[in-house]
């Protein structure tokens, strides 16, 4: 197998030298077919399947400090890290690498937005994520990751930036709780992800640069909508658009019309 990203996978991989692993295919994605072994100098690695080819050796050897996975890298004693010290994980690969990650990204209605270049979509391989791109001015700070099985955490924040998810143009700004809701709608308006429901100190200094700005939280966060339309009405005109239904699961056209009833 060639593909540079196969390499970077297993060379990644939390394997002590000298120790074996059995595992899911990141390129078939057959269960339990891939083995790689580590015998102190280098990698080899074959999947079982008879439809896959991936198979070879690595002569990379990694260290103590980038052979820990990027959920390991969390439960590490507490530092201070800037904006800028984010580095996309090696495991991120383009989100048409896997056909599951581009139909979540289509149900969710996002797919246009990817496509038109409004927000950047990758696929990590490593941990079978959806990982949404969060950027400051054009460059990459943070991503997000939307699990495609049933592991915990369901979405997964990769960075300490802080710093809200925001596709879409224009001085209105609509604020959501998470990204496929943000992508939805950023053809009709600009729109913030908190990725939860609380407001953050960084998020106001954002919001200010607007001249109105909607709120529209799910159904079961209302009263915290209402609390949040409070805090941002000293600084913009703010106001709360209640959902009955999530934004991502509605049809194109309900979507925009309802929107635009609170935008115009």
């Amino acid at each position: 197998m060639s593909y540079t990203w196969v390499k970077t996978f297993i060379e990644d991989l939390a394997l002590q030298p000298n120790g074996r692993l059995r595992m899911d295919c990141p390129s078939c994605h057959k269960k339990n077919t891939l083995s790689v072994s580590d015998d102190g100098y280098q990698r080899m690695y074959n999947c079982f399947s008879a439809n896959c080819d991936v198979k070879g050796v690595t002569g990379k050897r990694l260290t103590p400090t980038n052979s820990r996975s990027v959920f390991e890298k969390k439960s590490e004693p507490s530092v201070k890290h800037k904006v800028s010290d984010f580095q996309l994980p090696t495991t991120f690969v383009p989100l048409s690498r896997n056909q599951k990650a581009v139909d979540y990204v289509r149900s969710v209605n996002s797919y246009q937005a990817y496509l038109d270049n409004r927000v950047d979509i990758m696929y990590d391989i490593r941990f079978d994520r959806v990982a949404f791109l969060v950027k400051n001015k054009g460059r990459v700070v943070d991503a997000v990751g939307r699990t495609l099985t049933n592991n915990k955490p369901k979405w997964y924040r990769y960075g300490r930036s802080n710093h809200p998810f925001i596709c879409g143009r224009g001085n209105v700004l609509f604020i959501v709780e998470d990204c496929p809701s943000s992508c939805s709608i950023s053809h009709v308006c600009k729109v913030m992800a908190l990725m939860g429901t609380n407001l953050l100190d960084s998020h106001i200094e954002v919001i200010k640069k607007h001249t109105k700005v909607v709120v529209a939280l799910d159904k079961d966060a209302t009263n915290k909508a209402l609390e949040m339309s409070r805090k941002i009405s000293q600084y913009v005109n703010c106001s709360v658009a209640f959902l009955t239904d999530d934004l991502k699961n509605l049809k194109d056209t309900d979507r925009e019309r309802f929107v635009r009833k609170h935008i115009d």
